[in-house]
């Protein structure tokens, strides 16, 4: 057999295994999803009429309310959606690790009992809506939310062992943006050499599903969203006027913190340590993936310390 051919019959046997290892990697609501499309070209394709045509029948999904399920690993909750579906419609969670035990819909309400599966840390899944025929759809982001604190213990291949918690807030709060404090300690070492408050975020569609945004100041330091959250609370109708006087207070006390944090850090000699520190430490990222409580990543700090330095460790669920 000639080299070339040879080399040819290789690429096609290796371009097989990778499409063989991509259709491996697709979720299950991503099949579901595909087989209702197609059943729903072939259902256009019995009706003899165009996909316009169809669409008086069978419009566009309308999602006007949802009641969002909050669940902890391992438990069961309930989605209720509300609007106008027409009859036969699809309904998915996209998140395979979402089970759906029971569900029912008229074409105002779509009620799904879910379970999330055991050992799994916080995520969300978006419903999506598929019309019959059509397949016209819609979506609802963070129907279900799979919430709770964790903690989560990861050693470094420095030697640095890092450790975060969830702050205190609603434990089936935003899937993205989960607030976080960490704490970096080095080894042999019980007290934290840095403290740091992180963002975690999810993703179905990436291995290391998992990501830490830190923030480029030290944990204490007000947060601008605690000001805002404060602003909305002074807003509320419901606050009566003597919660509005505290609310007040603790807004100017933290205005006024603020204001000499920013007096501080303006500071010629403030600005050079923050430099120095950003060399020594410089820790923006952590990207982890879970499988059975156990996680494996990276983290990404200074060149000095490390860009990309291997993350091994555990999560560990800590109630609602």
């Amino acid at each position: 057999m000639p080299t070339m051919t040879k080399r040819i019959l290789c690429a096609g046997v290796v371009l097989l295994f990778a499409l063989g290892l991509c259709r491996a990697a697709r979720f299950r609501f991503q099949d579901k999803e595909e087989a209702v499309r197609k059943e729903a070209r072939e259902q256009l394709a019995a009706m003899g009429i165009t996909r316009d045509a169809a669409k008086t029948k069978y419009p566009t999904p309308e999602i006007r309310m949802t009641t969002k399920a909050c669940l902890m690993p391992g438990e069961t909750g309930e989605v209720v959606v509300r609007g106008k579906f027409a009859p036969g419609s699809h309904f998915i969670f996209q998140n395979d690790n979402l089970e759906v035990i029971k569900e029912s819909q008229t074409g105002a309400e779509y009620r799904a009992t879910l379970k999330a599966a055991a050992g799994i840390g916080p995520q969300s899944a978006a419903l999506l809506v598929l019309t019959p025929v059509t397949a016209i759809t819609a979506r609802q982001d963070d129907a279900a939310v799979v919430g709770g604190r964790y903690e989560w213990t990861m050693n470094a291949a420095n030697g640095w062992r890092v450790v975060a918690q969830s702050a205190a807030g609603d434990p089936c709060g935003a899937a993205a943006g989960q607030p976080y404090n960490v704490q970096f300690y080095r080894k042999g070492e019980t007290t934290a050499f840095e403290k740091r408050t992180a963002t975690l975020n999810h993703s179905i569609y990436e291995q290391t599903g998992y990501s830490f945004s830190f923030s480029q100041q030290a944990s204490g330091a007000i947060d601008p969203q605690d000001i805002t959250a404060l602003s909305k609370q002074l807003m509320d109708p419901k606050t009566t006027e003597a919660q509005r006087d505290a609310l007040m207070k603790k807004l100017e006390k933290m205005q006024d913190t603020m204001m000499a944090e920013m007096t501080k850090m303006s500071d010629p000699a403030n600005i050079a340590k923050a430099q120095q520190k950003a060399l020594e430490f410089g820790c923006e990222r952590i990207s982890v993936g879970i499988q059975g409580g156990n996680l494996n990543g990276d983290m990404r700090c200074s060149e000095k310390v490390g860009t990309r330095i291997a993350l091994t460790g555990n999560v560990k669920f800590l109630g609602r």
